[in-house]
């Protein structure tokens, strides 16, 4: 076994790196559970918008009035 030595600044850019990495992984791994299909596919879009369909149901909205009345809840 050989020992390379690195400046301490490569090796944190290796590190964050690797932990950017593992985030986009995670996110995959999350994805996949859930059987989202490739994003902007036809079937996409249909699961999308059953996704949409049971929030509604379920409540899980925002209702607004007036797009003012959105963008102000968005600033807010």
């Amino acid at each position: 076994m050989q020992t390379i030595t690195i400046p301490a600044k490569t090796y944190e850019k290796i590190l964050s790196k690797l932990e950017r990495l593992n985030q986009e992984v995670e996110s995959i791994k999350l994805r996949l559970s859930e059987n989202e299909p490739a994003y902007g596919s036809n079937e996409w879009w249909a699961w999308s918008d059953k996704k949409a369909k049971e929030d509604i149901k379920a409540g899980r909205v925002m209702r607004f009035d007036s797009t003012e009345e959105a963008i102000k809840w968005l600033n807010s």
